[in-house]
């Protein structure tokens, strides 16, 4: 599976979480409107361009490089998956294991900061045209501090991978004074459940122990407010679309913007912005601002 095709937010349960939706079109129709939840801070008037931390198209993915050139192509958030070294550094990485992107093997668990900064992140990139036109060129696997240092200005996504490294995070974050404009969500709810009580004040995203609780919503037709402000539903599960006007109507009215992923093609782009999404994970950042800047929203 390409890296810019890794599920990375949570298929199974996410998945669930729309299809109920779209079993309950009536009830959200219904309810539209009525719930008295607050208007998530995160809605945006059209689809925020998330440039996707595990894309392949504008260089080796979690890198600094390939962020930077996919906000030179429309990016408006930038996004990085993070884990921990064996010596406790936050560092960008998708995939445990070194030999993924890397000329290491091994896992990145296994190894310190200092051996990270000795390997080639770009070693097992292929540009468009299919040639290593970075390795050998000092791509490194960035520290989570240093890609935060790179996108002083911009809305940053940052994903654990696997639980461990919160409290780490939290003082990172509040060091940079980033409490603002970082988002956190995670691979495991461990991650979130451990982060969220030392860090309240940084926004994290929807977990998967909420996804019975908005079906309870969902199937009453309560006027549950969700206590998450962003929801990352998968835009389909391979072979049925999840994503529709009615699931992101009822998302918008209990109190959550819609982060969907992740999409490249501009007939998909241009369905799920008339469906009312706020942000679209994609590794086409170029595609996905061309396709939102001709959008018209009524």
């Amino acid at each position: 599976m390409p890296n810019d095709q890794i599920p990375s937010r949570r298929l199974p349960l996410r998945s669930i979480w729309l299809t109920a939706t779209a079993l309950v079109l009536a009830p959200v129709a219904a309810a539209a409107g009525a719930t008295g939840c607050p208007v998530s801070p995160y809605r945006s008037a059209k689809p925020l361009v998330i440039a996707h931390a595990s894309s392949t198209y504008f260089g080796p993915p979690n890198t600094i490089e390939m962020q930077r050139a996919a906000v030179a192509a429309g990016a408006d958030v930038v996004d990085a998956d993070v884990r921990v070294t064996k010596d406790g550094a936050l560092v960008a990485s998708h995939d445990d294991n070194l030999a993924t992107t890397t000329n290491g093997t091994g896992s990145i668990a296994a190894h310190t900061l200092a051996d990270l900064e000795r390997l080639d992140a770009a070693y097992t990139w292929r540009a468009p045209n299919g040639k290593f036109t970075l390795r050998g060129h000092n791509v490194r696997i960035p520290t989570v501090e240093a890609f935060l240092q790179a996108f002083p200005h911009r809305q940053v996504s940052l994903e654990f991978k696997v639980a461990g490294g919160e409290r780490t995070m939290c003082d990172l974050i509040r060091r940079l004074h980033r409490t603002g404009d970082v988002y956190i969500s995670a691979a495991t709810d461990l991650a979130i459940d451990s982060f969220k009580p030392i860090c309240p004040e940084v926004t994290t995203t929807v977990t998967d122990a909420l996804v019975p609780v908005m079906q309870a919503a969902r199937a009453s037709g309560s006027s549950w407010c969700s206590p998450a402000p962003i929801g990352q539903p998968p835009y389909s599960t391979g072979t049925r679309k999840l994503i529709n006007t009615a699931s992101v109507r009822w998302d918008h009215d209990h109190g959550m913007a819609v982060y969907t992923w992740t999409i490249d093609d501009p007939k998909t782009l241009a369905e799920v912005a008339a469906a009312g999404v706020d942000g679209v994970y994609t590794g086409r950042a170029d595609i996905a601002r061309k396709v939102f800047d001709q959008l018209k929203r009524t």
